[in-house]
């Protein structure tokens, strides 16, 4: 499939977006909150490589979820399985100020990812009540961010955009990388903001399309970006 094909694609999953997010907000619906699995962020962020080895290759990393909705009280999710591992992962989200808080809808989308839920896990010390442009984490501190529906999907303002995207720059190690999922094709002159121009330009970019269904696991299409910090 070539690039312009899956540009198309992308495009039309996200003006599907833009008109449910839109109707969204204008009734004022609470969020879903997410809860996928391990195996959901294998396939989407680490090539489908086993659980063994992503955490073997993560084992002295820093990383940020951010965005991560009740990701920490899934059993069977990449925040729990690096609890378990003593990998250093943190769960980012504002909500989690709100304590655990399970609507039947979120239930359904928990269950629907893979997710296996517990009111009552470990590690909640790492799941910190945060907005992805404030974060509590020293310079150069972080080695990897990773954003599942979030960035792009649902926070589109350029000026947050740019915000959250100098935040990322502050707290990454250099080298340090950011992956993003769903994420619209990426044509730097489509930015309006010339500040988020700038701010992206101290990343070098990397795409990689999903054609909506990977064995087991359902994707929109879209791309997977990732962003490199500059060393």
């Amino acid at each position: 499939m070539n690039r312009q094909v899956q540009s198309t694609l992308a495009s039309m999953t996200f003006r599907s977006f833009r008109g449910f997010t839109d109707a969204y907000n204008r009734l004022s619906l609470p969020v879903i909150s997410t809860g996928r699995s391990f195996r959901y962020y294998r396939r989407l962020f680490f090539n489908g490589d086993s659980a063994t080895q992503v955490l073997r290759e993560l084992r002295h990393s820093r990383i940020l979820d951010i965005g991560c909705g009740l990701t920490p009280y899934v059993n069977n999710s990449m925040f729990q399985a690096c609890y378990r591992a003593q990998v250093e992962f943190y769960g980012i989200d504002p909500k989690l100020g709100q304590g655990f808080r399970l609507g039947a809808f979120d239930r359904a989308k928990i269950l629907a990812t893979g997710g296996v839920i517990d009111p009552t896990p470990p590690g909640l010390e790492r799941a910190i009540a945060a907005s992805a442009d404030d974060l509590p984490f020293a310079d150069e501190s972080v080695d990897l961010i990773l954003s599942c529906y979030l960035l792009h999907a649902w926070i589109v303002d350029e000026r947050l955009l740019d915000s959250i995207f100098k935040e990322f720059y502050r707290v990454l190690k250099p080298g340090g990388r950011v992956k993003i999922f769903p994420a619209p094709p990426y044509v730097a002159s489509r930015i309006r903001y010339p500040e988020l121009r700038r701010t992206l330009a101290g990343f070098t970019v990397e795409e990689k399309f999903y054609a909506g269904v990977i064995p087991r696991t359902r994707f929109p299409p879209a791309f997977m970006r990732t962003l490199h910090k500059s060393t």
